[in-house]
């Protein structure tokens, strides 16, 4: 396929990937994708570009979903739906956009904090989490 012919790619709210509005069902290749190609330009689009193609991708929020987390010492380490971990840290903190937790994966890409896992963390943590000798909010109560 060339850069001309259409690929209808896309990733839902809830992380799922569309290739030409159909589920891409082999997680495999939607990891993939995610882990080799799925980049961000300077204007927010998003696009699968290798070096010798380029498709546009359309996102409906962020690309990943935290779907899971686990405390490691004095840190959190958080999981993608897709499988990369994220430690919460001063290097990768949270950003709330309307109450909701996000924090960047890697490159300007950016995962939301899953439902169960926000609730999870704040009936262990409460308001804040403290991991890697920095303080989080997961909402804007406290700000």
């Amino acid at each position: 396929m060339n850069k001309d012919e259409t690929a209808d790619f896309k990733i839902a709210r809830d992380g799922t990937w569309f290739h030409n509005g159909a589920p891409i069902l082999r997680e495999a290749l939607a990891r993939l994708f995610s882990d080799r190609a799925l980049k961000i330009d300077s204007t927010g689009k998003y696009w699968l570009q290798t070096p010798f193609e380029k498709y546009p991708v359309e996102v409906e929020d962020v690309p990943f979903i935290i779907v899971d987390y686990e405390q490691k010492g004095d840190g959190i380490d958080l999981h993608t739906n897709m499988g990369e971990t994220v430690e919460l840290g001063p290097e990768h903190g949270f950003e709330l956009r309307r109450g909701i937790p996000y924090i960047e994966v890697r490159d300007g890409l950016y995962a939301r904090l899953g439902r169960s896992v926000y609730y999870n963390l704040v009936e262990k943590f409460g308001p804040e989490v403290e991991s890697r000798g920095t303080t989080h909010k997961l909402d804007e109560m406290n700000e």
